[in-house]
């Protein structure tokens, strides 16, 4: 495997990883988002499911599996309870709508 195959490689399991990571963070039923993260949710999804898309477009099928791949090891990761819980603390724009903020947008 040459240079030119392996950095669009991690580039894309980085990009993969991060977009998985943080749908698996946020929460999961859409009343308990708040309106930046019911914004932000399509985007993640699109920006993941386009590069797989392109990539397969592209025939480049060990890059795109690779992709998926981590698209789904950032969303496992996501959900484990301890790292959610240390990611919550750590940024405040993953934590879900308090009774406050529902209470605001009704």
């Amino acid at each position: 495997m040459q240079l030119t195959d392996t950095l669009p490689t991690i580039v894309c399991a980085l990009i993969g990883l991060a977009v998985g990571l943080i749908d698996g963070l946020l929460p999961k039923s859409n009343d308990r988002q708040t309106d930046s993260q019911q914004r932000w949710t399509p985007v993640f999804s699109l920006i993941g499911t386009g590069m797989v898309v392109i990539l397969i477009l592209l025939g480049r099928d060990l890059t795109s599996w690779v992709a998926i791949g981590a698209v789904v090891l950032g969303l496992l990761l996501g959900m484990i309870p301890p790292l959610n819980r240390a990611a919550l603390k750590t940024w405040p724009w993953l934590r879900p709508r308090t009774d406050d903020q529902r209470r605001k947008r009704r």
